[in-house]
């Protein structure tokens, strides 16, 4: 998935989170998890990059789920590439998890069109973020478990994880942990559990889309801050994203809404 471009408003967006910090509320326990039930290797999927503004095709977003062994262990791993429209690929993303456990181990981001690179590697609860940038290194440590907070990068796994709940509560609550702001808080000498956003994740109306399946049942569920203020002085392309899952188990990812980008799925394979 395409990273959310957090360059516009960089200042603003770190003060509304250092006023509203003191708002973000209790949750229910997730922080590091089991996706165990979400991996599907074997699979491939391709998303469209539409520019809701201009209407125009920006490029395209590649997964595939492969099982693989290192050093002895054996791993599910989720491969992302992102395109231009000529095809040049500009970002490259994987997702490591324990093949046995579905407990996620490792995230890795590259940005080939500069000098960006970023690790997270999890141990319990514990998120190890290292980022080389125009030759500087910065790492540090997070809990998660201080706001049974979830990894922006799994939030798919996670909201397909708890989809059924979603739906019978329509307003689930938790808390998102957002690496690249926490990274943009840790040079500016800020606390880095302003990254920690409490959520809420409601279903809108179900609806039917044309899919490479064919046409299907899905649900679409809008995820944005809970604070009232937060909600306001942000743009809504800065706080808010949409998520369309099939209906029917396992929940495929038929589309998403990130800033003025809707990514829709073009291309499905399923395992044999």
């Amino acid at each position: 998935m395409q990273q959310i471009n957090n360059k516009c408003s960089k200042s603003i967006f770190i003060c509304c989170l250092y006023m509203t910090g003191f708002l973000l509320t209790e949750t229910a326990i997730f922080g590091q998890e089991s996706y165990l039930s979400e991996l599907l290797p074997g699979t491939e999927s391709s998303f469209q990059h539409l520019n809701l503004e201009s209407s125009k095709i920006t490029g395209k977003s590649h997964f595939r789920y492969e099982t693989l062994i290192k050093e002895g262990t054996r791993f599910v791993v989720e491969k992302n590439e992102n395109t231009k429209t000529d095809g040049e690929v500009f970002t490259r993303k994987t997702l490591w998890f324990d093949a046995d456990s579905g407990i996620p181990k490792w995230y890795e981001e590259e940005d080939l069109r500069k000098e960006f690179r970023i690790t997270n590697s999890y141990t319990g609860q514990i998120m190890h973020t290292r980022l080389v940038e125009d030759g500087q290194i910065l790492e540090f440590k997070t809990n998660l478990s201080a706001e049974n907070a979830i990894p922006f990068e799994v939030v798919i796994f996670f909201l397909r994880k708890y989809l059924k709940q979603i739906l019978q509560t329509k307003k689930f609550s938790f808390t998102l942990f957002i690496p690249l702001l926490a990274i943009e808080l840790e040079k500016k000498g800020l606390p880095r559990s302003m990254s920690m956003i409490s959520m809420w994740a409601e279903p809108q109306e179900k609806i039917r889309m044309d899919t490479p399946l064919g046409v299907m049942n899905a649900h679409t569920i809008l995820v944005s801050p809970q604070s009232g203020l937060l909600r306001a002085l942000l743009p809504r392309e800065k706080t808010h994203f949409e998520f369309t899952f099939a209906a029917a188990s396992p929940y495929h990812l038929l589309q998403f809404k990130a800033g003025k980008t809707r990514h829709v799925l073009t291309s499905l394979i399923l395992p044999e």
